[in-house]
């Protein structure tokens, strides 16, 4: 598991709950944020409301709405087997051993 950003998103994810962070539809573009692939793709502006940014860039491009990594919708699903992952790993993120 040499990918720290991926491990602080798994951290927060064990520390908060259920969670953007822990979805198994969410893409992370950086430890904050993500896409929400569960959705159909929608416009650059729609995207960027999700974060509070209003009066986008117009360069900014049509895609999956951007979502905090705390934000939670009804959508949430974590089927991910955790137990796959190395022990040390889970200990540091905080994952049931």
């Amino acid at each position: 598991m040499g990918d720290p950003q991926q491990e602080f998103i798994d951290r927060f994810y064990f520390e908060h709950g259920k969670c953007c962070a822990g979805c198994d539809w969410w893409r992370s573009i950086s430890s904050v944020i993500g896409d929400c692939t569960r959705s159909a793709p929608v416009s650059g502006a729609e995207r960027a409301h999700m974060i509070g940014i209003v009066g986008a860039h117009p360069l900014i491009s049509a895609g999956h709405v951007v979502t905090p990594r705390e934000h939670v919708c009804g959508d949430f699903k974590d089927d991910f087997d955790w137990s796959t992952l190395p022990l040390p790993y889970r200990k540091r993120i905080g994952a049931p051993t």
